[in-house]
C-alpha cells in the first residue's frame, strides 16, 4: 500500500488517467501524462484530472501506479507510451542519451495491476 508524501495539485495538459506517471510540460505548474522516458518526471497521479482540469500528483515517497507489463518487486520503472510503469530495459533505450526513471517497484504485478512504486524521479545519462 502506498504511503504518499508530498502531493501537489497541477494544471493538466491533455487527457490524464488515474495512477499514471506524469511529466512537466514546460508551463509553470502544469503536467501531462507521460508518453516516454525522455521527459522530466513530476510524479504519479492519484485519480486523474478533475472537472477543473487539475490533478493531484504524488511527488515523493510512494504512490500507486498502473503497470503496463509484468513487473517484479525491485524492478526499476519508467513510463510507457500510456504513462503506465514498466521495467527499465536498457536494450530498448540504446538510442536514448537520457532516460527518466520514476522509482523502484515495491510489489509484483501484471499488465493493468495497480502496484506500488517509490516516487524518486532520477535521470540516467549515457
Amino acid at each position: 500500500m502506498a504511503n504518499p508524501g508530498f502531493i501537489k495539485a497541477f494544471k493538466v495538459s491533455g487527457e490524464l488517467q488515474p495512477f499514471r506517471i506524469v511529466t512537466y510540460t514546460g508551463t509553470d505548474f502544469e503536467v501531462a501524462q507521460a508518453v516516454n522516458s525522455s521527459t522530466p518526471i513530476a510524479g504519479v497521479t492519484e485519480w486523474g484530472k478533475n472537472v477543473s482540469n487539475r490533478a493531484d500528483v504524488v511527488m515523493s515517497r510512494m504512490a500507486n501506479v498502473e503497470y503496463g507489463d509484468d513487473v517484479v518487486a525491485g524492478d526499476t520503472l519508467v513510463p510507457d507510451t500510456e504513462g503506465r510503469a514498466v521495467k527499465l530495459d536498457m536494450d530498448l533505450k540504446a538510442e536514448d542519451a537520457e532516460v527518466w526513471v520514476i522509482g523502484v517497484a515495491q510489489e509484483s504485478g501484471k499488465l493493468g495491476t495497480i502496484g506500488t512504486t517509490t516516487v524518486a524521479p532520477f535521470l540516467i545519462v549515457k
